[in-house]
């Protein structure tokens, strides 16, 4: 057993937060000189993620790991339908296996940086740092940022809601052409949403070839053959037919507000989903770790005290109104949703979504909504009833 070796950084998990915090301190004369190690469990992770996201059409960045980008997005619910374009903006796909080689295969040519393919069991905090502890091993670190994301942490409170994005997508191929490869469908929710915020993805890959995705916005997951059935009931219902199912995923993602960051400590910082990277009214995570990652590593220029580093933002509040509502109204999010796209352009919506926008673009937002619903939910968090 390797009891006590030393490094100036240990992460817990090689997903997206850790590769990108790393990648960003790797490409920096500032790091050249820090030992890193990596804890990672999955020693055959490849594409287990999808990543969607809006950017700059001409941004560069991810340019080698996006598979497909749309500059058209469709909006669909029982009451009001959305065709336009997002320019300048692009909603772009990647796979996670290309960029995993990529980081990793940069990692292999410095020598400062470990993977080791044990899982952490437990750390311990001691005044000059972290001890990480593995089922095989024991390491040491100036500093320990964890990205491994615990349930029951969330689960085990009242006073944030606590909703998932959960999901089944099947990767098909049809025998004739069907899909607009132009245009990608943001939202469908013109299922049937049986109580829950649900609704569909449709990201073409080609006339031939799409990501269609089952998505539900709720506290409890279903059961696999549930979601299956949703799929095949939308297949039939769009007329998609001749179709052959290429690749499976499926995930849940935390939606929630709860302050992770009440659990950083002065060596001990939580990032990913772990430290609430997450967007938590829709879930999404990837924009918001090329964001937090960029800011934490300049934070660690200057800094060695973890505690200092998350900000709350007006955004967050937003957030927490709109999933105190979403958790006593779950069946409503398609009409919540509706209401946005229909008296907002998608490019300030997706500029609201990134946390990007003005002031005045938010309260254009906020006016879409029905307001005595949320006012009422202000004030129930303000007379102490939370959600």
């Amino acid at each position: 057993m390797k009891k006590g070796q030393q490094y100036d950084f240990i992460f817990a998990g090689a997903g997206a937060a850790t590769l990108q915090v790393v990648e960003r301190l790797v490409q920096m004369e500032h790091f050249a000189n820090v030992s890193i190690l990596i804890l990672e469990q999955d020693a055959n992770k490849n594409n287990d993620r999808t990543w969607c996201f809006w950017e700059d059409k001409n941004k560069t960045k991810w340019a080698p790991h996006i598979i497909k980008e749309w500059e058209y997005v469709n909006f669909n619910s029982t009451s009001f339908s959305l065709h336009k374009t997002i320019r300048p903006l692009a909603y772009k796909m990647m796979r996670s296996d290309s960029y995993y080689t990529a980081v990793k295969a940069l990692i292999e040519q410095n020598g400062n940086i470990t993977i080791s393919y044990e899982a952490v069991t437990s750390f311990d905090e001691y005044q000059g740092g972290v001890t990480v502890n593995t089922a095989e091993n024991s390491y040491r670190a100036r500093l320990f940022f964890n990205s491994i994301f615990d349930w029951n942490i969330v689960q085990q409170q009242k006073r944030y809601p606590v909703l998932q994005q959960h999901f089944l997508g099947w990767f098909i191929k049809t025998d004739q052409p069907t899909f607009d490869e132009n245009t990608a469908t943001f939202m469908d929710f013109t299922i049937a949403q049986k109580g829950n915020t649900r609704f569909m993805y449709v990201l073409p890959l080609s006339p031939t070839e799409a990501l269609v995705e089952y998505t539900l916005f709720s506290k409890k997951r279903l059961q696999h053959a549930a979601y299956e059935r949703e799929l095949r009931a939308y297949l039939t219902e769009k007329n998609i037919r001749g179709v052959t199912i290429k690749e499976t995923e499926k995930g849940s993602i935390p939606m929630t507000c709860y302050p992770f960051a009440k659990h950083n400590s002065k060596h001990v910082l939580h990032i990913g989903s772990a430290g609430g990277w997450t967007k938590p009214s829709t879930g999404f995570t990837f924009a918001f770790i090329e964001q937090k990652s960029a800011a934490l590593v300049d934070f660690l220029k200057t800094n060695n005290d973890m505690r200092l580093f998350e900000k709350r933002t007006r955004f967050w509040w937003y957030d927490l109104v709109f999933l105190d509502v979403l958790a006593r109204h779950n069946d409503k999010g398609s009409f919540l949703f509706g209401r946005m796209f229909e008296h907002n352009t998608p490019a300030t919506i997706f500029s609201f979504l990134e946390e990007k926008s003005t002031f005045g673009e938010e309260l254009q937002i906020m006016r879409s909504f029905p307001m005595g619903l949320f006012i009422r939910q202000i004030f129930r968090r303000l007379l102490g009833a939370f959600h």
